[in-house]
């Protein structure tokens, strides 16, 4: 199984003042944060680049409105693949508009067991391929802590390559996925969220329900379409936001004809850490997560973290018996004290495997 080691070289701080139109409102300190690394993995050599982000709230915006950030970043390996994501979340005065979107592009090692609950890890082969993957939602206040709105997605996943016959049933057949796959989606989203921040909650809770559709009439080859539902709850116990107790339950439902890359995907760095992200994948998937956080010592924190969950093809043949589970630790820093924002470091433990994760924001 692919494991990453990431060494963070170095953090770039660079802060602005940006002005509230309200008076006695106290100004937005907007900041840059740049963190180069480098790292290493068997399928990649030597892996190195840097993630940028933007904390910042729109013209006009006060303390009525969350922050808004951007968050860009590249890697590239000495096997000449490449990696880079533009994230921007940008929330308008009094939140009355919320640009949500995620634009991809990479070309990278992965690795692949086939589709089914229970794959061995013997299973696990390389695959690489070229995606590009673009997805925005604009959502609209429709009431307070409420947003709904339409979603597009195009994703193009070509340049495949893996060696000959290794699908595992019920997967797709080799020439299926070596023929690779363009996706023209639409959808609706529907938010009520409650956070008091996107990055970094302590309190209340989020919710959010989607719908996409891949129809065969405008062009799609793998006509399907998905339903996603993802709740989370935060307990601030003791009222100051140095100890909270998070809650956080997701389930995908695919029907139709999916590409092998639009299953349903257990793990990953947000929840089932632990597991590789698509170590098991299906139509159906649904995991289950809890984490303690504390604050310890001025900028530094830490967490404890346990998850279940299962992937299955059909719903007459659930089974909840024997779940795939994890656990782990983590610390964190607070790399922006004006608007807490933690650098996330954490190890994951599962039955299939293990995993670090760094990056920036907590898990969920």
């Amino acid at each position: 199984m692919k494991k990453w080691l990431i060494l963070l070289l170095g953090i770039l701080g660079v802060t602005e003042v940006l002005r509230a139109d309200e008076p006695g409102s106290r100004p937005y300190q907007s900041q840059w944060v740049v963190l180069p690394f480098a790292g290493y993995a068997p399928e990649t050599s030597l892996l190195f680049g840097g993630l940028a982000m933007h904390q910042f709230k729109p013209g006009g915006a006060g303390e009525e409105t969350r922050s808004s950030n951007i968050i860009s970043s590249a890697a590239y390996t000495l096997n000449r693949q490449f990696l880079l994501e533009l994230t921007p979340n940008i929330i308008f005065r009094r939140e009355s508009l919320i640009l949500d979107g995620r634009y991809e592009y990479s070309f990278f090692p992965d690795s692949y067991w086939g589709v089914g609950a229970h794959l061995p890890d013997e299973a696990e082969t390389d695959i690489e391929y070229r995606q590009y993957d673009f997805r925005q939602a604009v959502l609209f206040k429709a009431a307070p802590n409420l947003h709904a709105g339409p979603l597009i997605r195009w994703s193009r996943l070509t340049d495949i390559s893996f060696p000959e016959g290794f699908a595992q049933p019920p997967g797709p057949s080799d020439t299926e996925i070596s023929e690779g796959s363009t996706l023209y989606g639409a959808g609706f989203s529907i938010r009520h969220d409650r956070r008091n921040s996107l990055i970094t909650p302590t309190e209340n809770y989020y919710f959010e329900f989607t719908g996409m559709i891949y129809p065969e009439f405008i062009g799609n080859k793998h006509p399907h379409s998905s339903w996603l539902a993802d709740a989370r709850r935060y307990l601030d116990l003791y009222g100051d936001q140095t100890s909270v107790l998070a809650f956080h339950i997701r389930s995908l439902f695919t029907t139709g004809n999916p590409p092998f890359q639009e299953y349903a995907l257990l793990g990953g760095r947000e929840i089932m850490r632990g597991y590789y992200e698509g170590r098991f994948r299906d139509n159906n998937a649904l995991q289950i997560q809890a984490e303690f956080r504390r604050h310890i010592y001025r900028r530094f924190g830490a967490t404890l973290f346990a998850a279940a969950g299962e992937v299955w093809n059909r719903f007459e043949e659930i089974s909840f018996t024997n779940p795939k589970l994890s656990a782990g630790a983590g610390l964190r820093f607070n790399i922006n004290p004006e608007d807490t924002t933690h650098l996330r470091v954490d190890f994951g433990l599962g039955r299939h495997g293990s995993g670090l994760y760094i990056t920036i924001g907590e898990a969920f």
